[in-house]
C-alpha cells in the first residue's frame, strides 16, 4: 500500500487511531524536549504501544532525554512523509512510570530496545502522555488538516 492510499483508508473522525496508525506505519519518530540548557533538544525515538487511549514511550534512566523531561515535563513528537507533503505531531505532559507490565510491553513491542537492553530492564522507564494533542498537516489535495485533543483516563 503506497502512504498517499495508506493515508487516505484513515477513519480522520477518530484522532487516537490515526495517531497510532501512523506511529505504526512511521516506526521511528523524532521527540523534542527542553535542554536543561535551556534550548530545545530533537532525538529519535520509537512509539511503543497505545492502551485505552493511553499512548507509551520508553526511556533509560541514565539519558539525557530523561533527565530533560524530569525537569521539563513536556515532549512533542513528529514524523514527516516526503511522499505525500504529510506529518503528523503529538504532543503531551510526560509522566513516568516503572510499572512492570508497562515495560514488559515495551520490551515486547521493540526488537531494538530488546537488543540493547534486554538483560537490564531496571534501567528502562516507561512514560505516557497526558494533555495531548494532535495535528495532522498535509500539503496533499486529497488529505485535509485535523487537530485533536487526546484526553485519556489520566488526564
Amino acid at each position: 500500500m503506497s502512504n498517499i492510499e495508506f493515508f487516505t483508508s484513515l477513519d480522520y473522525e477518530d484522532g487516537f487511531s490515526v495517531v497510532m496508525n501512523i506511529f505504526r506505519r512511521f516506526p521511528m519518530q523524532y521527540g523534542t524536549t527542553l535542554g536543561r540548557n535551556g534550548n530545545p533538544q530533537i532525538r529519535p525515538l520509537e512509539f511503543k504501544f497505545a492502551e485505552d487511549g493511553v499512548f507509551y514511550f520508553d526511556t533509560v534512566e541514565f539519558y539525557e532525554s530523561y533527565k530533560e523531561m524530569q525537569e521539563m515535563p513536556y515532549i512533542q513528537i513528529c514524523i514527516g512523509d516526503q511522499e505525500t507533503m504529510s506529518y503528523l505531531k503529538l504532543e503531551g505532559k510526560v509522566n513516568f512510570t516503572r510499572d512492570a507490565g508497562v515495560i514488559e510491553r515495551c520490551f515486547e513491542n521493540s526488537p531494538v530496545l530488546t537488543d540493547q537492553f534486554g538483560d537490564q530492564k531496571d534501567v528502562v522507564v516507561g512514560y505516557f502522555l497526558t494533555e495531548a494533542k494532535a495535528e495532522f498537516c498535509s500539503f496533499h489535495e486529497k488529505l485535509e488538516n485535523r487537530t485533536y485533543e487526546l484526553r485519556n483516563k489520566f488526564d
